[in-house]
């Protein structure tokens, strides 16, 4: 989310740490809150918005060939 024109509502979800992130977006703006259960997960993966707080971040040279790993190492779903 890089535009100051976001149209409202807008959902975030996240940890507390990943939702200050937007403290300065939502400053002056009325907000509400819902604190969920801990997500149960037997194995601690990265998800798209704990991943978040790295966009835009990307330094070196070997993009491409980490997309062609990535790709090469994939799993089907449910797999």
């Amino acid at each position: 989310m890089t535009s100051n024109t976001t149209s409202l509502p807008l959902v975030l979800e996240g940890t507390w740490e990943e939702i200050l992130t937007f403290s300065a977006q939502l400053a002056g703006r009325r907000v509400r809150v819902i604190v969920l259960e801990p997500e149960e997960s037997p194995e601690n993966h990265s998800t798209a918005s704990s991943l978040l707080k790295y966009a835009g971040t990307w330094e070196g040279d070997d993009l491409q060939e980490c997309l062609e790993m990535v790709y090469d190492t994939r799993g089907q779903i449910g797999a």
